[in-house]
Parts: structure tokens; sequence; C-alpha cells
């Protein structure tokens, strides 16, 4: 006869297996009636099966979050709390939400961008990206989410976060091309970002991005009378975009090229400096470029012709232009006005400025309000 404490002991153990399936398809079911239409249930009952499912949430099957995370995607009224689990959950089950979730909270989105590289670069396909979402994309620097996010032309980029992928973008060439095509991109972002890329790329900056400021130039000439006024003084700050260097003669020339002969290229660059007004860091880093576009830039500006702008190149960088790189300076000195010499040069002179670039730094690191 069998002992009747075994038996019972044995219904006990089988009896949790029964209540795993009970408990299963009961999740199912309330599953179901959280995504009914919100019409079809009062709205406290909806918040209360989700704030009920939420506590389950860890113990549902791949399957079944997938589905919810399908169909989620789908409403108009996403339920929070299971909204913000799926977002949050590994990829593939966050993908149809990060997708074509169009109703999910913002804020859920942003939450979900800081769960991993995955997630930013499926938030970064979406259909429409916000300013704020894309920020906390690019902050994170992931080369490949940025990249698609900047190749997106549904994404919307906030002039902080341009400026971060434009100072970032230093030997990323899959930025460099959708960078260039950004549709936010201002003429101080153009200016920063010609350091980073092609020839190519470089005289598409200057033919779209970079400002001719004929307007500017003919208010403050009608204003003052003649046009290198105010560029020393209080008003240097307004003028410095708009009026022309002091131009360098045939003379000067001759002085700097002696400069050089006698002294070297330091003492050629501290000529230059005097002449020019413009930092030694500027000048330096213009012939220091590889490309050779920079000192194609200096040459407009200065008003002098393009055979000067192989001779100060050679000075600057102490070695012979080639003729791959003398024929890329000649592309970009037939490209440009003194106008938009100036105006980038100037650019680069404030960006080069220690004081400039530490402000830029902080406000770049500073969280979005």
């Amino acid at each position: 006869m069998a002992d009747p404490g075994i038996h019972r002991e044995e219904k006990t153990g089988a009896a949790p297996a029964a209540d795993t399936g009970a408990e299963t398809l009961l999740v199912r079911r309330l599953a179901d009636l959280v995504l009914l239409p919100p019409g079809h249930m009062p709205r406290p009952d909806r918040d209360l099966l989700d704030l009920a499912l939420s506590r389950v949430y860890p113990r549902l099957g791949m399957a079944l979050k997938r589905r919810l995370s399908e169909r989620t995607a789908q409403m108009t009224e996403p339920l929070p709390y299971l909204t913000r689990d799926l977002a949050r959950d590994v990829p593939p089950v966050a993908e149809p939400l990060l997708l074509e979730g169009v109703h999910v909270p913002e804020a859920v989105l942003i939450e979900a961008a800081d769960v991993s590289a995955k997630h930013r670069a499926l938030l970064a396909l979406r259909e429409e990206v916000s300013p704020a979402l894309s920020e906390t994309i690019i902050r994170h620097d992931d080369e490949d989410a940025v990249y698609l996010l900047l190749a997106n032309p549904g994404s919307k980029l906030p002039s902080r976060a341009l400026e971060m992928a434009v100072r970032s973008a230093s030997g990323r060439e899959s930025w460099h091309r959708p960078l260039v095509l950004r549709r936010e991109l201002t003429v101080w972002t153009a200016s920063l970002l010609f350091w980073w890329v092609d020839h190519e790329l470089r005289q598409t900056l200057v033919r779209f991005h970079l400002a001719d400021t004929a307007l500017p130039a003919l208010a403050i000439e009608e204003t003052l009378c003649r046009k290198a006024e105010g560029r020393d003084g209080g008003l240097a700050p307004l003028m410095r975009f708009f009026t022309p260097l002091p131009l360098l003669t045939e003379e000067h020339l001759e002085s700097l090229r002696t400069a050089h002969e006698e002294a070297g290229a330091e003492a050629f660059l501290t000529q230059l400096v005097e002449r020019t007004g413009l930092r030694l860091e500027t000048l330096s880093r213009i012939f220091a470029d590889e490309g050779g576009e920079p000192a194609a830039v200096l040459t407009r500006a200065l008003g002098l012709p393009f055979s000067a702008a192989v001779d100060l190149a050679e000075r600057g960088a102490g070695k012979q232009v080639d003729a791959e790189k003398e024929e890329r300076i000649k592309v970009m000195f037939e490209e440009l006005t003194m106008a938009r010499a100036t105006a980038l040069l100037e650019l680069w002179d404030e960006a080069l400025s220690g004081e400039i670039a530490d402000l830029h730094a902080e406000a770049a690191r500073r969280p979005a309000l």
C-alpha cells in the first residue's frame, strides 16, 4: 500500500508545472487586453494592466516580447511601462518599436539610446529623428550609428550636435560626405570641417557653404566710407569677417623671402603674422596641411597671384610642392573670391583661438537642457 505522505508530496510537486502553464496563458491574455485599441477598454483598466505586466515583464518569452513590440509600434497611445520595457530590451525585441514606433515618447527613445550602440543605430534609421534624440546619438560617438544618422534625411541636427560631429570627424571618412551635404551646416561648421575632408569636398564646401559677404561688405563701406577701417578697435569683432586683410605687395613678398632665406621658416612665419594680423597657430596649420588648399585660401585673401601661393606653401612647409599638390592649390585658388577667402581665414583664426576653442569644447560637453 502506498504511503499517503509520499502521494501528497508528489501531488504538491506537480502543482507548480500546472500553475506555470496557467500563468503563461494568463499573461498572454492580459497582454492581448492591454493592446486593444484605447476605446475598447477604460483608461484606468489599461493603466492597471500595464502596471501589472511591468511586474512580470522579465519572465515573458522572446516571441511574446517581439509580438508586443510589433503591436506597440503601431499604437497611437502606447502603454508607458510596457513601451519603456520593450524599448530598453535586447535589439531583436526593441527593433520594431525603435524603428517604427511613431507615437513612442521622445524621452523613452532617448533613454533607449543610452542602452547600446545597436539601439542607437536602429534609432538613427527612424523616418524622423528629433533634434534631442540626434544629439544623444552623436554624444555617444559611435562611428556607425552617427554615420547612419548623418546620412538619414529625416534626422534633424541642432547646432551643438552638428558641431560635435564636425569636431569628431577627423579620420572618420564615412562621415565627411553626409556632413558636407547636411542642410544644417553653417559657415562656421563648414570652416571647421574644411580641415578634415578631401579635395573634392573642400570645393563643395567653398561653393555651397561659404559666404561671399558682398552685402555686409557694401553696408560697411557705405557706413564707414573706407573698407579697411574698423579692423582695429571696438568694431574689430564685427568687422573681421567682412573687411579685407592688409594686402601684400611684391615688396612685402620679397621681404618675406629674405627673412626665410636668412633666418628660416620661423622668421618667415613671424613676419607673416605681423603683416596679416593672423595667429601663428593659424598660419602654421595652413602650411602643415598636406592638401595645399589652405595656402590657396591665404594667397587669395592677401590679393596675391597664384604663383605666390606655391611659393608661400613651399616656404611655410619647408619642402617643395609636387605637381599634384600644385594642381589642388590652383583649383582651390580659382574657386575662391577674395571675400570668401577672407571670411574663411578669419573663421579659422577664431577657431584656433585657445579661448574660443575652450568655450566651444565646454559647450559640447555640457548636457542638454
